[in-house]
């Protein structure tokens, strides 16, 4: 059974001060929604600062990857295309690639600080 994956909402910049009137000012909507043929929910809980490979469940390829951590960390992301690029982030990694699934991750904390990482893979259908 399908599962269609939606991404709606906004970004946006605004000055916090000075003359609005003539500001720049950023204000785009996102739409995106992709039918999954398969979902992985998971929780990995970064206790040691060994990289910690994702488990992708049913999931073959990402093409949607969401990571959302309680701290500092670096993703090192594998693609269909056989590149692996580490990513820090902290808080939200947001990655969706219709064309160039994702077919590995592994995640790794900084030095001795104990991180909670939640994890969504969605593979396209």
């Amino acid at each position: 059974m399908a599962d269609q994956f939606s991404f709606v909402g906004s970004y946006g910049t605004k000055p916090l001060s000075g003359s609005l009137s003539f500001a720049p000012l950023i204000d785009t909507p996102i739409n995106e929604s992709i039918n999954l043929d398969a979902k992985h929910l998971d929780e990995v809980d970064l206790t040691a600062d060994a990289p910690v490979s994702v488990n992708f469940g049913g999931v073959t390829n990402a093409n949607i990857v969401i990571l959302k951590a309680t701290g500092k960390c670096r993703a090192r992301i594998t693609s269909a295309d056989g590149a692996s690029q580490a990513i820090p982030f902290d808080t939200y990694l947001i990655l969706m690639s219709e064309s160039v699934p994702v077919t590995a991750i592994d995640i790794t904390r900084v030095a001795g600080v104990e991180t909670l990482v939640k994890i969504f893979l969605g593979e396209k259908s």
